[in-house]
């Protein structure tokens, strides 16, 4: 069967803000600022150029003009893949915070490699920048590292125990290994941390339903689509909450809602058609699995699952 549980893995943009004049150069600056408007709307090609050239930029302005007091470090990577890279001489915080937000880029890019190549750069730079950490850790989940991720998240929460992305973040790997009741602990901190972010209590929801507390799943999942009427992930959610309990109808409307709100969200098509099968909607079940497939194509096994599934049922006195 098909994971239920959301595709959407929360990311971390660092922050950066001259504390000094004379910092670092202003272009370097606003092309750092640049880079995180473009991330923000999905030029992911435009967020790399324009951290790799604040990267260049403040460098550039470190070695030049290193300012009395500043934890300035020397080091040097050698040879570099990327044509604009040259050895590092002297790095200041916002070259550390624009490799760790070139590092979302690359990995939205599909560039795992030089996402995490990144992270390390950031750490190498500034040990301390915790959203470097969270990054990696992102990005080793997507990998299916999971021990490696799982570390990662360890040291943010270790750096802020007031860090509820963090402990969500942890959550959802747990629940990778197996762990549900790691993960509802975590998920239950990272509510008490934050109580009005909808996917915290989306995610509890859904290992509540794995352990088989459904009314306190959905007793989640009404939460997240009170707090967020818009979410897809919330109706994507509460949709599963319902097929759960077997009450189709309800779910056809949460997951219709769910791609009404997000027309690429192949796993709620996917839901939709197993919905509809068990409601005799065969036409437009085929139809949504088509979609999910021209969407996501590694979905072709799972859908081949629920189908045969289904017969099975049918077949069954």
């Amino acid at each position: 069967m098909i994971n239920h549980h959301r595709n959407l893995i929360p990311i971390l943009l660092v922050l950066f803000a001259l504390t000094a004049s004379g910092q670092s150069p202003r272009d370097a600056h606003d092309r750092f600022d640049r880079g995180r408007e473009r991330y923000a709307k999905g030029d992911f090609d435009g967020a790399v150029a324009d951290f790799t050239r604040a990267i260049e930029l403040s460098q550039r302005g470190s070695r030049n003009n290193p300012l009395r007091g500043q934890n300035w470090i020397a080091e040097s990577y050698g040879e570099d893949n990327e044509a604009t890279a040259n050895k590092i001489v002297f790095i200041d915080r916002l070259t550390a915070a624009a490799y760790a937000n070139r590092a979302m880029a690359r990995y939205l890019k599909g560039d795992f490699t030089g996402a995490i190549a990144d992270c390390d750069r950031a750490l190498i730079i500034n040990p301390g920048l915790s959203q470097a950490f969270n990054n990696r850790g992102v990005v080793r989940w997507a990998k299916g590292d999971l021990d490696e991720a799982l570390s990662d998240f360890d040291q943010v929460i270790r750096m802020n125990s007031q860090d509820a992305q963090a402990f969500d973040n942890r959550g959802n790997v747990r629940i990778l290994k197996g762990d549900t009741v790691g993960a509802l602990a975590d998920f239950d901190q990272a509510i008490r941390l934050s109580p009005r972010q909808a996917e915290f209590y989306c995610d509890r929801g859904q290992v509540r339903r794995a352990r088989a507390d459904v009314e306190g799943a959905m007793a989640d999942f009404e939460r997240a689509v009170e707090l967020s009427p818009r979410s897809p992930l919330a109706y994507y959610s509460r949709g599963a909450g319902w097929y759960t309990k077997q009450d189709f109808n309800h779910a056809l409307v949460d997951f219709s809602r769910a791609i009404e709100l997000n027309s690429s969200y192949s796993l709620a098509y996917v839901l939709r058609g197993m919905t509809r099968l068990r409601l005799g909607q065969d036409t437009e079940a085929e139809k949504d699995f088509a979609e999910c497939l021209r969407l996501n194509s590694s979905l072709k096994p799972n859908v081949e699952q629920i189908i045969q599934a289904e017969k099975k049922r049918r077949a069954s006195p």
